[in-house]
């Protein structure tokens, strides 16, 4: 559920596109990275994601073990933040929220000379954090199927920004064979001593932090001569009305709902904007408007003339402000007739008064003859 101090994200959401390293992922990387395959690059020589991300982008965030690169580890949850304070680059940056201790998250930065790596994440961390550096690299004196990997503890204070640089640091090195896992220890050096006594290569390199289970934010990962900064995601508002005109005095239902890039109902809210269609500022005409039930937000208003209407979607932590498309519902004569107040009313006509009823006057009596 996405949250307003942030964007947590679960289920179905691309954040948790989160990668796992495993041994095998780890391997082919390493691969093709040994057959000369450079990382993805912009043209530009950065790239600004909202997620992330993937293989194909170059750089991505996954996340190994704490002791040791394919020790256990777990997916951690996501979001995206403006800030924390004033983010190293733009005006958000990535958060990572360990699930359990003992998982080191971070990005995984492909080069293809470890003398020319500069390999570098911002990091902040309200309660600070801990974390793992770990470097794979195919140096010239590696034998076939053998490639040398480092590890190196980091960590950073709690609040601002800290800039974690690979050249400075120090990895505890050892050759693996690819094959059984096996290592033999290859002593401690910084990367510039460690291409200085066994030659340059092509590698990775992953540093995670969260090994505590403090949650942090990541932004500004550089890296052979490219670097990738977190930002707000897309966001697109629709709006429809009940009806295209309506009597004077009539309620029209206005509705909408916000989806993301991939055209899922985030469930933000909205408020309504209304103004002369074409004319003047627009005007808040409703209170900050949930979603119901099916995704959608409703607001019903009353229309007194032609009216324009629009959605308009606050900045949140994960996106920026932003508002629909316009529908005008216009207003038509009304059908039922109503009388002229200037002209007066019939008069009815006056009942007519009775007409009494004479009784007829009977005959006179008629005698009988005597007899």
């Amino acid at each position: 559920m996405m949250g307003r101090v942030g964007h947590r994200v679960d289920g179905g959401r691309k954040e948790r596109a989160v990668r796992r390293s495993s041994r095998a992922a780890a391997l082919v990387a390493l691969a093709s990275l040994l057959v000369g395959v450079a990382p993805t690059a912009g043209a530009d020589g950065s790239s600004v994601r909202s997620g992330p991300g993937s293989a194909a982008d170059g750089m991505f965030l996954t996340y190994v073990g704490c002791d040791s690169f394919f020790g256990p580890s777990s997916a951690p949850g996501t979001r995206v933040n403006l800030g924390p304070g004033t983010a190293p680059l733009g005006r958000r940056s990535f958060g990572l929220v360990p699930t359990a201790a003992g998982t080191a998250s971070g990005p995984y930065v492909p080069f293809l000379s470890l003398a020319g790596a500069g390999a570098s994440v911002a990091v902040t961390a309200r309660a600070g954090t801990s974390g793992a550096s770990y470097i794979w690299t195919s140096a010239p004196d590696a034998p076939s199927g053998h490639a040398w990997l480092g590890r190196a503890v980091v960590s950073v204070p709690a609040g601002g920004w800290h800039t974690v640089d690979t050249a400075t640091l120090r990895y505890d090195w050892q050759l693996v064979d690819l094959v059984t896992g096996s290592a033999t220890p290859g002593g401690s050096a910084s990367p510039a001593e460690f291409v200085a006594a066994h030659g340059d290569g092509t590698g990775y390199v992953v540093t995670g932090f969260g090994c505590d289970g403090h949650a942090f934010n990541v932004d500004a990962v550089r890296g052979a001569g490219q670097t990738w900064d977190f930002e707000g995601t897309t966001l697109q508002t629709a709006i429809s009305a009940s009806a295209p005109q309506v009597e004077v005095g009539q309620d029209v239902v206005v509705s909408g709902h916000v989806t993301d890039a991939s055209g899922r109902v985030t469930g933000d809210p909205v408020v309504l904007q209304a103004r002369t269609p074409g004319v003047g500022e627009w005007r808040t005409v409703s209170d900050l408007t949930l979603v119901g039930p099916d995704g959608w937000s409703r607001a019903s208003v009353t229309v007194t003339e032609d009216t324009e209407y629009r959605w308009l979607r606050p900045e949140g932590q994960y996106a920026d402000a932003g508002s629909s498309a316009s529908v005008v519902v216009r207003v038509v004569p009304s059908t039922t007739a109503t009388p002229d107040p200037q002209e007066p009313a019939p008069s009815s006509p006056t009942p007519s008064a009775p007409t009494p009823s004479v009784p007829a006057p009977s005959s006179p009596p008629q005698s009988s003859p005597a007899g």
